[in-house]
């Protein structure tokens, strides 16, 4: 299995360090940490990691681009990264603060939309991109494990979307 990259990463503000299965501790590790991941056993995690680039971002510099199409979703092995949401002033605002174990960009990783928050390293940080281009061929040459991954990138999108709804419910009961 070769690994695949997207040319759809941003090459300017990343900086390659390694496929995927290089990386296994690293991803064995932040899988079992995230509450989305932590299904996958070590054997499925080696086959998700053949499909995956790691890339190091340093502190300050951008990894989304609010508005910007892309098609890839970033884990967050290690570091910290600020989320943040532009106002019609032009002002931003940090909506979270994502730690390792988090994924971002799964949005657009699945419909391929324009981003919807810009992201930002807060500290050096080492990711791993899972592109669409390579979840199809994982859906294609593993369709169960393929199937497992986006039934999860699935659930994350609805969680996300409720706790969404539930805000905006209690900011209008409010008004």
């Amino acid at each position: 299995m070769v690994n695949r990259v997207s040319p759809t990463v941003p090459a300017n503000d990343y900086e390659l360090a390694g496929a995927g299965n290089e990386y296994l501790a690293e991803l064995r590790n932040e899988f079992g940490q995230s509450t989305l991941l932590k299904i996958f056993d070590v054997a499925a995690i080696e086959i998700l990691a053949d499909y995956m680039q790691i890339y190091r971002v340093s502190a300050g510099k951008r990894l989304l681009k609010e508005g910007e199409r892309s098609d890839f979703a970033l884990l967050i092995l290690s570091g910290a990264v600020s989320v943040v949401k532009s106002h019609e002033d032009g002002s931003q605002h940090q909506i979270a603060m994502v730690m390792p174990g988090r994924l971002i960009g799964e949005m657009s990783l699945i419909d391929g939309e324009p981003r919807f928050a810009s992201c930002v390293a807060a500290t050096n940080t080492l990711i791993a991109v899972l592109s669409r281009r390579s979840l199809l061929d994982l859906l294609d040459e593993h369709p169960k494990l393929g199937s497992l991954l986006l039934m999860r990138l699935t659930a994350l999108v609805s969680h996300r979307l409720r706790l969404t709804s539930a805000k905006l419910v209690e900011k209008m009961a409010a008004a």
